[in-house]
């Protein structure tokens, strides 16, 4: 039946593509895209643990007050059936003072780079932990958005009727993070239910000014992640754990950023308080003893961009702190401290009139010390068409976010062509 149901879901995405197509042609619509061949090869034994092939369309239509936006996508990865979807479908209404968004569209928040404090308004895809492009990582969602403006302020309110989690590895990917469970041990997922109370909803207040901009932030939403709430044990002399019940949570979050610039230099600041959000609290070793409990969780980032002998810099300083920390917080079965502390880094240098472009980004978590460094070389054979090669090493203790894939270090190589 899952197989039937994955046949009819393709048959409909293709169909919906190939209508979007026929009305480009019936109508003024504008289509580009891209086409993208990507592969990687591990450094531990030389395995190929990426060979992706992804066409990407988006389709913009434009009336004389409105806007129409389809970005359909195809994709297939090794051992994976090719995967057809549609990333965002939404129709732009066009006011005097005013913008309306609605349909399923990707929100991007905040001032961070390569990390996700505000902007958490779209769920993530992690099914290839962070590596994947900073604009595919996040998922659309049914939404409605609405913008209103005046003067320097813009105020944004977004209201998300159906909840949509975030895109977790599975079970055989390498990047799935081990649960220390039997295997084939029953996971029960228990996600919201279609209903008006089980809305997510944000709201934001921009200011763009000569000297310095800034937003004000807050919501109230779900956990985009799951945690375990109960681990169900055998009663036996011997316990095992017989299943696990994994949940999604409430909490509100308010926040902000702001960025100003001091000659060539900009300096970026961001915040944001979880207040009341869940998580798994306990053992996950046998015997299994796991609750969940309520936190406040702050994350804050401080960061510079600025240029030298021809290089555009960057360096941030993510803090994240809970309040009554307790032992045995965990977070996507990983341990979370008190304090926690990541730092990242980025250099990047265009050369031969702009063709070639060499570029290093960085994590590094300072407890437990460990590190992603990615560097990259691309280069632009002609107008749309880039060759990229480059490596994503992970390093250090493997208790960390990074350092606990330390086996997965790559090189890769991608070619990727717009149109």
């Amino acid at each position: 039946m899952r197989r039937i149901a994955m046949k009819k879901h393709r048959i409909l995405v293709l169909t919906m593509i190939l209508a979007c197509s026929a009305s480009a042609f019936a109508m003024d619509v504008d289509i580009r895209g891209m086409l993208r061949s990507y592969t990687g090869l591990a450094f531990s034994d030389a395995a190929i643990t990426a060979n992706e092939q992804t066409v990407d369309l988006t389709l913009e239509g434009w009336g004389d007050q409105t806007r129409l936006v389809v970005n359909p996508y195809a994709y297939i990865g090794i051992g994976n059936e090719p995967e057809m979807g549609i990333r965002e479908a939404y129709v732009d209404f066009f006011l005097d003072n005013a913008d309306i968004r609605v349909g399923k569209q990707a929100v991007m928040w905040g001032q961070a780079e390569g990390a996700f404090i505000t902007d958490i308004v779209s769920p993530r895809d992690m099914r290839s932990f962070i590596l994947a492009d900073f604009r595919e990582i996040r998922k659309g969602i049914p939404a409605v958005k609405a913008d209103y403006f005046t003067g320097p302020f813009t105020f944004e309110g977004i209201w998300i009727p159906q909840f949509v989690p975030s895109s977790m590895p599975a079970e055989d990917s390498i990047w799935q993070r081990a649960i220390p469970f039997p295997s084939g041990t029953p996971i029960s997922f228990t996600e919201p239910s279609l209903h008006f109370e089980n809305s997510e909803v944000f709201g934001k207040i921009r200011y763009f000014g000569p000297r310095i901009s800034w937003e004000v932030m807050g919501g109230y939403a779900w956990t985009d992640e799951p945690f375990v709430t109960r681990v169900n044990i055998n009663p036996d002399s011997d316990p095992t754990i017989e299943s696990i019940d994994v949940n999604y949570g409430r909490y509100t979050v308010l926040g902000g950023s702001f960025s100003t610039s001091v000659g060539t230099t900009v300096i970026r600041g961001e915040a944001a308080a979880y207040l009341n959000k869940p998580f798994t609290v306990g053992e996950l070793t046998s015997p299994a003893s796991v609750t969940s409990k309520e936190f406040h969780q702050v994350q804050s980032l401080i960061g510079i961009d600025w240029s030298l002998f021809g290089m555009d810099m960057s360096a941030q300083y993510i803090l994240a702190y809970i309040h009554n920390h307790e032992q045995g917080i965990m977070e996507q079965f990983r341990a979370v401290p008190e304090f926690g502390h990541t730092v990242t880094f980025r250099v990047q240098k265009t050369l031969l009139d702009d063709r070639l472009t060499a570029k290093v980004f960085s994590y590094l978590e300072i407890d437990p010390m460990n590190a992603l460094v990615r560097p990259s070389l691309s280069w632009n054979i002609e107008d749309g068409v880039i060759l990229e090669g480059g490596a994503e090493l992970f390093f250090g203790d493997e208790d960390g976010m990074f350092g606990y894939y330390h086996d997965n270090s790559m090189v890769y190589a991608s070619l990727r062509w717009y149109f």
